[in-house]
């Protein structure tokens, strides 16, 4: 997919502050709003169902959520950890994101609280480390965990060298997830 950047000034009081807005062509959103719809489609949900995705922030991400929206499913967005969060957030509700939460959020025991009262049925990964992992904790046991675009490392990411590695395969097993790679 071919992207274009743009740069323009940000803020009256400091314009030496840039910030970077990737923009797509009509033909690569049409095709980026199709395969998200194909990605939806493959995981069979019904309306009121809930799924949790990492990289909310990114164009995949921002499609889904809005699909999601149209579709009448519940989302949770799991955006990385860094400056401008809190606007980063407020876009993604006003896209129709229901829940958005930055990575370091994933790592408590509000998400799981959050995931145990929600239940999400559905993952979507778009990245490896942390995230994938993330993802794949908050979903139910016999829930589907979807890859799209990325190959999952070895050994599931967790904080702390304490831990015996587990393997993802292990790790999906025991959670009985569906797992597809795309």
């Amino acid at each position: 997919m071919q992207s274009v950047r743009r740069v323009l000034s940000v803020g009256h009081q400091n314009p030496n502050v840039w910030i970077g807005i990737r923009s797509l062509s009509t033909s690569d959103s049409a095709s980026l709003k199709k395969n998200v719809a194909s990605l939806l489609d493959s995981l069979s949900l019904k309306p009121g169902a809930t799924l949790v995705q990492n990289c909310g922030d990114s164009e995949v991400g921002k499609t889904v959520i809005e699909l999601a929206k149209e579709r009448k499913l519940q989302t949770i967005s799991i955006i990385e950890d860094k400056p401008g969060n809190p606007e980063t957030i407020e876009a993604l509700k006003a896209l129709g994101g229901d829940i958005v939460v930055p990575e370091s959020y994933t790592k408590t025991w509000y998400m799981k609280r959050l995931t145990r009262e929600l239940s999400p049925s559905a993952g979507l990964n778009f990245s490896d480390g942390y995230q994938a992992t993330a993802v794949c904790k908050a979903l139910v046991n016999g829930g589907t965990f979807l890859t799209y675009g990325k190959t999952l490392p070895k050994y599931v990411a967790y904080e702390g060298a304490a831990r015996k590695p587990v393997e993802w395969n292990a790790f999906i097993k025991e959670k009985n997830l569906k797992a597809m790679n795309l």
